[in-house]
C-alpha cells in the first residue's frame, strides 16, 4: 500500500469514527453499516467494532453480541481464526444473557463454519445440533439455511453426496425466501458442488453458472472467487483444460482484492495447485503450497497432512525421492487425530434427528387436517419406534461383539510387535550402548572409533523409530512408500519396481508393508545376509511379493515352536491377507515369496 492510499484509508476511517454513534445510539442502522465492512475491509471493520464495544455498557445485550459476530467475521475474512473463535463464543455467550435466540443462532452458526473451516469436525457439529435446537421455536430463514448449507459441507467433506445434496436443496430453497445474497451464493455454491460430487454433472455446472453470474453482477471480489474454485475443480474433472485455464485466469485477475489469508483466497489458490499437479508442472505447483504455508496465521482448507502428501507428490514428479520422504514423515507427524468412524456416527445421529424433526412436523399436520386416523397413525408410530428401538438395541449389541473381537485381535498383535522391539532394543542398541560404555571407562577414548559407535547406535534407534511409525496411505501408494523405505536402509534393502502399476487397496498394503519390514529387519539383523531385494508384481489379479537375499538358506521347520516370533508375525499377517506364504532356494538366491488375490 502506497503513502496515498493509506492516507486514503485512515481519512475515511477516521471519518466513519467520528460519525459513530454514542452507546445510546447504537442501533440496528449502525451495526449495519460496520458489517458493511467486513467483505471490502476488515481491518476497518474490527477497529469499527471496538470503537463501538468500548463506549457500550457492561451489561450484556444483543446490540453487543452482533458487534462480537461482526467482528469474529471480520478476523474470520483476514484468515485469523484462533480470534474468530473467541470473538464468536463471547458472542454467543453475551447473547445467552440477553435472552435472544436469534443473535445465540447467529453465533453459533458462524462459530460452527469457522470450527469445519479449522477441521474441528467434531465442535462444528455441536455448533449446528445446538442451533437447530434453537431454531425450532423461530423463523429466521437465513440462519436456517446457513446451518442446513454447513451441514450439506460436512456430508460432502465425508463423501456422503446424496444427503449432501438433499441438505444443500433445503438450505437453498430457505435461502431463496430472504433477500441477502451472501446467504444465497454460499448456499448455491455448496448445492452445486454437491450435485456435481454426486454424478448429476449438468446440473452442477448449471449450478454453479448461475450463481457466478449473481456474484459477478454484485461485485464482491470475495465471492466472486468463492464461486470460482468450485467451477474449476468441475471441469478439471470433466477434462475441459480450455474452461480451466479460462476460470484460474479470471480468480487470478481478483485474488490482489482479496485479503491474503481469507478462506475463498486459500480455496482458491488449493485448487489451482491441484489442478497444475494434474498437469504435470510440478515446480508452479510447489510455489503456491510454500506460499500457502509461508501464510502467516494462514488454514488451508485441506487437512495439512493432506497437503504435505500433495507436495510429497510434486517432489516425486520432479524426481527428488529425499524431498517426498522428508514432506512425507511431515505428513505423518501432523495427521489428524480424529476417529473418522466417531465422526461418521455423529453425521448419521444430526441426520437421523432432523429427518425425524421433519417428520414428526408431517405427522402432527396430518393429525391435525385428519383427525379420524389418529388411532391408525399412533399405532403405526409406536410399531415403528418399538421396532427401531429393538433394532437399534440388537445392531449395538453385534457392533460391540465385533468391536471387542477386533480389540483383542490389535492388542495381540501389539503385545508381538513389543516383543519383537523389545528383543531389537535388548540385543542392539543395549549392545551398542554397553561397548560405547566400556570403551569411555578404559580411558582409551578413540573419537573416530567412538564416533562411529554413536552413529551405528542413532541408526538402529532411527530405524526402530521408523517400524513403529504408522503407515499412511492417503496420497502415496505401497510402491512409493516401498522405494522411500528403501532409500532410508542405507543400502541394505534395494527396492526392483514393476513396469506395470501395481493398484492395492489401504487395508491390505499396511500388511504388505509390515511384512516387507519384518522379513528385511530379520535378514538385516539375524542372518547372514549383506543385502535384499524386494519386487513387487500382479499378474491377473494375483500379487506377487517376493524378497530375496545372498545369506544362508532359511528352514521354516528349523524353528523352534513358541521362539519365532518374528515367523509368526508373518504367518499372522498372510493369513489376514488370505494368502500363501513361502520361503525357497533358487539359483543360489534365498527367496521369500507371498501370494495372494487383490
Amino acid at each position: 500500500m502506497n503513502r496515498t492510499k493509506t492516507f486514503l484509508f485512515f481519512l475515511t476511517l477516521l471519518s466513519t469514527v467520528a460519525t459513530l454513534p454514542v452507546a445510546a445510539q447504537i442501533d440496528e442502522e449502525t451495526i449495519q453499516h460496520i458489517d458493511s465492512y467486513v467483505n471490502v475491509n476488515p481491518d476497518s471493520a474490527i477497529i469499527l467494532c471496538n470503537e463501538a464495544l468500548a463506549q457500550m455498557p457492561a451489561k450484556a445485550s444483543s446490540q453487543k453480541s452482533y458487534l462480537l459476530a461482526i467482528r469474529g467475521n471480520a478476523h474470520f475474512t483476514l484468515g485469523d481464526n484462533t480470534a474468530a473463535i473467541a470473538d464468536f463464543k463471547t458472542a454467543f455467550r453475551t447473547a445467552e444473557e440477553a435472552a435472544d435466540t436469534i443473535a445465540c443462532v447467529n453465533a453459533l452458526s458462524d462459530l460452527g463454519v469457522t470450527y469445519r473451516v479449522n477441521q474441528q469436525t467434531d465442535s462444528a457439529l455441536i455448533c449446528y445440533n445446538r442451533a437447530l435446537a434453537m431454531l425450532q421455536s423461530s423463523d429466521s430463514p437465513d440462519l436456517e439455511a446457513s446451518i442446513l448449507t454447513s451441514i450439506a459441507v460436512l456430508f460432502a467433506n465425508q463423501a456422503r453426496f446424496d444427503e449432501a445434496v438433499s441438505f444443500a436443496e433445503k438450505g437453498l430453497e430457505k435461502a431463496r425466501l430472504t433477500d441477502d445474497i451472501q446467504t444465497q451464493i454460499y448456499a448455491a455454491t455448496s448445492l452445486g458442488s454437491a450435485l456435481f460430487l454426486a454424478g448429476h454433472h449438468d446440473r452442477g455446472l448449471q449450478t454453479q453458472r448461475y450463481i457466478i453470474g449473481v456474484a459477478e453482477e454484485k461485485g464482491i471480489p470475495r465471492y466472486i472467487l468463492k464461486t470460482y474454485a468450485p467451477i474449476i475443480a468441475m471441469h478439471n474433472r470433466l477434462g475441459h483444460p480450455d474452461s480451466v485455464r479460462y476460470y484460474i485466469d479470471r480468480g487470478n485477475a481478483v485474488l490482489d482484492k482479496v485479503p491474503e489469508a481469507s478462506i475463498e483466497s486459500i480455496g482458491f489458490l488449493e485448487q489451482s495447485f491441484v489442478i497444475l499437479t494434474d498437469m504435470g508442472r510440478y515446480r508452479e505447483s510447489l510455489d503456491i503450497q510454500k506460499k500457502i504455508l509461508d501464510m502467516q496465521d494462514s488454514r488451508p482448507f485441506m487437512p495439512l497432512d493432506r497437503l504435505w502428501q500433495r507436495i510429497a507428490l510434486n517432489y516425486k514428479g520432479l524426481g527428488d525421492i529425499e524431498k517426498m520422504d522428508e514432506a512425507y514423515q511431515t505428513a505423518i507427524a501432523i495427521a489428524d487425530s480424529i476417529h473418522q468412524s466417531d465422526i461418521n456416527d455423529q453425521i448419521s445421529d444430526l441426520n437421523i434427528r432432523y429427518h425425524t424433526a421433519e417428520k414428526e412436523l408431517a405427522i402432527a399436520n396430518l393429525q391435525a387436517e385428519k383427525s379420524r386416523r389418529d388411532t391408525i397413525i399412533a399405532l403405526i408410530t409406536a410399531g415403528v419406534i418399538i421396532a427401531s428401538l429393538l433394532l437399534t438395541i440388537y445392531m449395538r449389541a453385534r457392533r460391540r461383539k465385533i468391536e471387542i473381537e477386533n480389540i483383542r485381535a490389535r492388542l495381540d498383535g501389539i503385545e508381538q510387535e513389543r516383543g519383537r522391539l523389545a528383543h531389537e532394543l535388548h540385543d542392539g542398541v543395549c549392545n551398542d550402548l554397553l561397548g560405547i560404555e566400556l570403551t569411555l571407562a578404559s580411558g582409551r577414548c578413540d573419537t573416530g572409533e567412538l564416533s562411529e559407535m554413536i552413529r551405528t547406535t542413532r541408526n538402529e534407534v532411527r530405524s526402530i523409530s521408523h517400524e513403529l511409525l504408522p503407515p499412511r496411505f492417503n496420497g502415496l501408494s505401497l510402491t512409493q512408500l516401498i522405494a522411500a523405505y528403501a532409500q532410508k536402509s542405507e543400502g541394505f534393502v534395494s527396492y526392483l519396481p514393476s513396469a506395470d502399476t501395481v493398484d492395492i487397496d489401504p487395508e491390505k498394503s499396511i500388511n504388505l508393508y509390515r511384512i516387507i519390514q519384518e522379513w528385511t529387519g530379520n535378514l538385516r539383523h539375524h542372518s547372514t545376509a549383506t543385502g535384499a531385494t524386494v519386487s513387487l508384481t500382479e499378474s491377473e489379479g494375483e500379487i506377487t511379493l517376493d524378497i530375496t537375499d545372498n545369506g544362508s538358506p532359511f528352514d521354516p521347520s528349523s524353528v523352534t515352536p513358541g521362539r519365532g516370533l518374528g515367523l509368526e508375525n508373518l504367518n499372522r499377517r498372510v493369513k489376514a491377507l488370505q494368502g500363501t506364504l513361502n520361503f525357497f532356494e533358487k539359483n543360489g538366491t534365498n527367496h521369500m515369496s507371498v501370494k495372494f488375490f487383490k
